[in-house]
This record gives structure tokens, C-alpha cells and sequence, in this order.
């Protein structure tokens, strides 16, 4: 069985993000009006907006995190409207480690994310990872 085509658009964004692609989420993945809600009290909480916003957070997010946050999806659930991803994420910063597990829920319209919302397994462990 082949993968659902909006599953193959959230892979996509992980494969571009572990290679710091950025310029192929924009170009090739986002809509123009696509908004990332990003939970919890933490530096990086709050929704985005736009590519550029959306872009910038990507990127800081890069640049805040020793190498890069690393997103391993474990499977994906799928339908014509919404992917969820179910993900490990990996990340080191100022001698700490982030080794959580959380979901992602895109919203996906005529091939381009409009929406994502972000559940981290414990927000209070990203928070404090982040601050």
C-alpha cells in the first residue's frame, strides 16, 4: 500500500528540516496564509504566521539548539484534510538534553500546509529545554 500523498507532504517537511533545507519548506510545502501554533510559555511559544514568520521560527529554532532539532516520525495517520505525525524529538542546548515525544497535525489544502499544531508529550519539558 502506497503512502497517502498528504502524508508524503509532512515526511517531506522532516526530510528538509534534518537536511536545514528551509528554503524547500517555503518554496515547495507551505501555503502563503499557513499558521504554526506552537504551545506552552516557553521563548519560541506563540503562533506563526505567514511564511516568513513561519520560516523564522524554523530557523530559530535551528539556531537555538546545538546541530539541529531532530524530528524522527514514527508513523503518520492520514486523511484528505489532516496528517498527524507521531514524533521522537531530539535536541542538545547548554548541556541539556531533549528526548520527547510528541504529535504535529497538519492541515493540508491543494498540496501546501496550511496549518500545524504542535502536542508536545510534556510541554513543561520543552519549555524548560527552550528557556
Amino acid at each position: 500500500m502506497s503512502e497517502h500523498p498528504n502524508a508524503t507532504i509532512a515526511r517531506s517537511t522532516y526530510d528538509a528540516l534534518a537536511k536545514n533545507d528551509l528554503d524547500y519548506v517555503r518554496d515547495n510545502l507551505l501555503a502563503d496564509d499557513v499558521v504554526f501554533h506552537v504551545p506552552g510559555r516557553g521563548p519560541l511559544a506563540g503562533d506563526y504566521s505567514g511564511k516568513d514568520e513561519v520560516i523564522a521560527y524554523l530557523g530559530r529554532l535551528g539556531q537555538i539548539v546545538t546541530g539541529a532539532v531532530q524530528f524522527e516520525p514514527a508513523s503518520f495517520l492520514a486523511d484528505d484534510d489532516q496528517v498527524a505525525a507521531l514524533l521522537r524529538i531530539h535536541g542538545e542546548r547548554d548541556g541539556k538534553v531533549l528526548d520527547e515525544r510528541g504529535v504535529h497535525v497538519f492541515r493540508i489544502v491543494d498540496g501546501k500546509i496550511t496549518e500545524r499544531w504542535s502536542f508536545p508529550q510534556d510541554s513543561y519539558v520543552i519549555d524548560d529545554f527552550f528557556a
